[in-house]
């Protein structure tokens, strides 16, 4: 079963555990205690954080090329503002585009519904 731990949490037990370097043995123990605290409060285990820190993140697949992405886009013709039916004809003429250019492009397909937003 993937657990996973809420990034507030994360952050909090990130802070907790860079007390395990001090230099003081009640800092550290207190530390310990507290990020197993923190930990259990999440209702997870070490093997739990273990886990989902071994897992690779889950991606929603996205289009294999910005050229293919640029026709998804170009095929919603009607919904294209002027300035975008532009940009959208003028990179598959490249061999590379910018990196400018591919946020501009994902920018275009989020709005057009073709992509989501990444969190």
């Amino acid at each position: 079963m993937a657990h996973q731990i809420d990034t507030k949490t994360a952050d909090r037990l990130g802070k907790v555990l860079n007390l395990l370097g001090s230099n003081h043995d009640g800092e550290r123990a207190t530390a310990a205690a507290k990020a197993h605290a923190i930990l259990t409060g999440a209702g997870l285990t070490w093997p739990d954080l273990i886990g989902a820190a071994l897992q690779k993140p889950h991606r929603p697949p996205e289009f294999g090329t910005w050229r293919q992405t640029c026709r998804e886009c170009l095929a919603r013709d009607k919904d294209l503002r002027q300035w975008e039916r532009g940009f959208l004809n003028d990179p598959p003429k490249f061999q590379r585009i910018s990196t400018k250019q591919r946020y501009c492009l994902n920018e275009i397909a989020i709005r057009l519904g073709i992509r989501e937003r990444k969190s």
